[in-house]
């Protein structure tokens, strides 16, 4: 091979380069990388030796895995001082992953499997075929229909035969009235004050979502509103509905105390049921279960009369406080225990004045405005000064 002088210095150079420059070993290789770009590091770089200047739970997991896969990983350093904050917070964010992954556990092992089932000619077979909803809509449609033909001898009724729900018209903004409808029901639109859904005359029921109830609760709607429906009505439920592939639970199990707690949803519903324990709580999973529910609370119960459920309540808000009641003895009556804003004129229909109403007896405050109402404001007048 001839080289002219000009190759000849090249060459030269190139040499020299070769000699000082070139690749490193990777024995001998140091690379400074960020957390944020972590996403296949090691699997490129397949490091011996890891330096973590701050300790990052979720970088330690790809290590793992990592090390896992046959990595010829050999030492993990961390640069922290000893009792440090930087080291209570890596101990406080694995005490934590360690905790969520037990809590996980404990739920997968109490968890319902929902099967859909269709009613057939042999029993009850499980269908695959269909989604769990539209499966649940199906037996509620085909159970009404079975029992209708069954206790009337027809196989299709009138209009007359089909069962009546009277509906409060803001419920129509949820999918329940339709599926209702959907289900073989006649549903009545009214607007109605107590109460969402009127089975028969002595049964109302309110329904809430999740959303719903935890602002009602937190406003204590929901407490004038059982008060309500347990003074009108001899059964009173209160329809606590998921949505549909929700968890069906209100607070994980490990979040379930002994402890009477102000801000748990538990504590507010058991103090609920205490404070009326006439009112029952149904648990739905989904609109397409509350079906399956109104079909048994609707079976051998007489139809509603729809006059009656739109007048219901309507008695309590017939007088207006602006046109006949004087200002100063209605702000005074407000400030007393156990009145609110839609029992007032019921005691100020009854009695003509304040006098009248601390000399009135237990008796006729609990006809008037319920027990525990009327607990507060009796004990409250009668308490010695």
């Amino acid at each position: 091979l001839y080289l002219d002088e000009e190759d000849a210095d090249w060459a030269d150079v190139l040499d020299a380069f070769d000699e000082h420059f070139g690749i490193l070993p990777k024995g001998e290789t140091v690379a400074i990388h960020p957390y944020s770009s972590r996403h296949g590091l090691l699997e490129s770089l397949r490091p011996t030796h890891i330096v973590m200047y701050d300790p990052e739970p979720a970088f330690i997991r790809d290590i793992e895995l990592y090390q896992t896969l046959g990595a010829p990983l050999k030492q993990v350093y961390f640069l922290v001082y000893d009792n440090s904050i930087e080291e209570q917070r890596y101990l406080s964010a694995i005490r934590r992953e360690r905790e969520s992954f037990e809590k996980m556990i404990r739920e997968k092992s109490t968890l319902v499997i929902p099967i859909s089932s269709s009613r057939s000619s042999g029993g009850i077979s499980v269908s695959s075929a269909i989604s769990p909803s539209k499966a649940l809509l199906n037996a509620a449609v085909a159970s009404r229909s079975h029992r209708n033909a069954r206790d009337s001898g027809l196989a299709d009724g009138g209009e007359e035969l089909r069962p009546t729900i009277v509906v409060d018209t803001r419920e129509f903004r949820s999918p329940l009235p339709s599926l209702l409808h959907a289900a073989g029901f006649r549903v009545v639109p009214r607007t109605i004050d107590i109460g969402d859904y009127v089975l028969h005359d002595s049964l109302a029921i309110e329904r809430k979502s999740l959303p719903d109830l935890v602002g009602s609760l937190r406003s204590g709607r929901l407490y004038n509103q059982a008060e309500a429906m347990t003074r009108h009505y001899a059964y009173a439920a209160l329809l606590i509905e998921f949505e549909v592939n929700t968890s069906f639970s209100l607070q994980a199990m490990g979040g379930v105390t002994a402890d009477i707690q102000i801000g748990s949803i538990n504590s507010q519903l058991a103090m609920l049921v205490l404070a009326f324990p006439r009112l029952r709580i149904i648990w739905s999973s989904s609109p397409y279960e509350t079906v399956n529910i109104f079909v048994e609370l609707k079976r051998n119960a007489q139809e509603p009369d729809i006059e009656r459920a739109v007048a219901m309540g309507t008695e309590d808000a017939a007088v207006e406080r602006e046109s006949i009641y004087s200002q100063s003895p209605v702000a005074l009556l407000q400030s007393l225990p156990g009145v609110n804003l839609r029992n007032y004129q019921v005691l100020a229909k009854r009695y003509r004045s304040i006098r009248q109403i601390c000399g009135a007896s237990r008796k006729e405050l609990d006809e008037l405005v319920g027990s525990e109402c009327a607990s507060k404001l009796y004990d409250f007048l009668r308490a010695s000064a």
